[in-house]
C-alpha cells in the first residue's frame, strides 16, 4: 500500500473517495494507512523512522513553512518506494527537491496539470525537473491517486 503525501494550499480541495479518515495531526501522531492528515499552519510536518508524525518550525533555513520539500524528504526516507507524492497548484518551486527524494527512493510523483492549476508554479518546477510520473487534471486526480494506492 502506498503512503499518500500531497502538496496543496489546502488539503480540503482534494475530493476524497473511499473510507479514508480526515483528521488534524498533532505532535507525535501515529501515521496510519487509509487516512489523510491535515497539518496546522506555519509548521513543517515530517515522518520519522517510527512512522510517527512530528510538527516543528525547524528547519529554519527553508523559504516556506510548511515546506513540501521537508515533508516529501522525510516521507521518502521513512517509506521509500511506497510514497505517492502529489504536487498541486502553488507558487514557486517548493516540492521539486522533495520530489527528487521520492523518485530517488523509487516512489511515484503526480502533478496537477497546468490547465487546472490556479498557479502553475510548484507543479511546473517538478515537471521541468523531469520528476513527474504523470500530469493529471484536478477533476481526475482522485482517480489517479486511488489507482496507485
Amino acid at each position: 500500500m502506498k503512503t499518500l503525501v500531497f502538496a496543496a494550499p489546502e488539503p480540503t480541495i482534494l475530493p476524497v473517495a473511499g473510507s479514508a479518515a480526515v483528521f488534524p495531526v498533532g505532535e507525535l501522531h501515529v501515521l496510519v494507512t487509509q487516512a489523510i492528515i491535515v497539518r496546522p499552519p506555519r509548521l513543517h510536518l515530517e515522518a520519522d523512522g517510527r512512522v510517527i508524525s512530528r510538527l516543528d518550525v525547524r528547519p529554519l533555513d527553508t523559504p516556506h513553512r510548511p515546506s513540501v520539500d521537508v515533508l516529501f524528504q522525510s516521507a521518502a526516507e521513512v517509506f521509500g518506494d511506497r510514497v505517492l507524492g502529489v504536487v498541486m497548484s502553488g507558487m514557486g518551486a517548493d516540492g521539486r527537491d522533495g520530489a527528487a527524494w521520492i523518485k530517488a527512493r523509487g516512489g511515484t510523483v503526480l502533478t496537477e496539470a497546468e490547465e487546472t492549476c490556479v498557479v502553475y508554479g510548484m507543479p511546473r518546477a517538478v515537471v521541468e525537473a523531469g520528476l513527474s510520473d504523470e500530469e493529471v487534471p484536478l477533476d481526475l486526480l482522485t482517480s489517479a491517486i486511488l489507482e496507485r494506492i
